[in-house]
């Protein structure tokens, strides 16, 4: 019996790297316009460690602006690394 491919079957490592660098992109750009939704902290925070939490507390929200650009281009470059790398 032949298996259906489904749809994440058919994203090559490109594709899935421009997925992650839009991602990356849109963060980014949330971070710098300052979009609420991209810094809304809600939910449980006593789960373990949190890198924006703690640049939170210890800066304020220029600290998780600051947190939330690294992030982002950590993920444009991971998505980078994954076209070139893959």
């Amino acid at each position: 019996m032949n298996k259906e491919p489904d749809f994440f079957s058919n994203i090559t490592p490109v594709n899935g790297g421009l997925i992650i660098i839009a991602l990356g992109t849109l963060l980014l750009i949330g971070a710098i316009r300052r979009w609420k939704w991209i810094f809304d902290m809600t939910g449980q925070r006593d789960k373990g460690f949190n890198f924006l939490l703690l640049l939170y507390d210890l800066f304020g929200d220029k600290g998780l602006r600051v947190g939330m650009i690294i992030t982002s281009i950590i993920f444009i470059l991971g998505g980078i690394g994954m076209m070139v790398f893959m």
